[in-house]
């Protein structure tokens, strides 16, 4: 998801916080406890972008519709 808000054009440093922790989900070695967290700060880098932009913006964004349209999730 970080890389599809990246490409999308819309994560504006949104993943920094994410990126710092320096953990990625090939990395196998670390502990369930720094996957969990990774997950929340990156979960909360999804949600500032909601914060920070219109939500409709979002949704009208090509590579946002091309995700939701290839998911079949429907969308208003």
């Amino acid at each position: 998801m970080k890389r599809f808000f990246e490409e999308a054009g819309i994560a504006n440093g949104h993943f920094l916080s994410y990126e710092k922790l320096g953990i990625q989900p090939v990395h196998i070695h670390r502990s369930k406890a720094d996957h969990k967290k990774a997950i929340i700060t990156l979960c909360k880098g999804i949600t500032d972008i909601f914060k920070d932009n219109q939500p409709e913006d979002v949704l009208r964004n090509p590579r946002v519709r091309e995700l939701l349209d290839g998911l079949e999730i429907e969308h208003h």
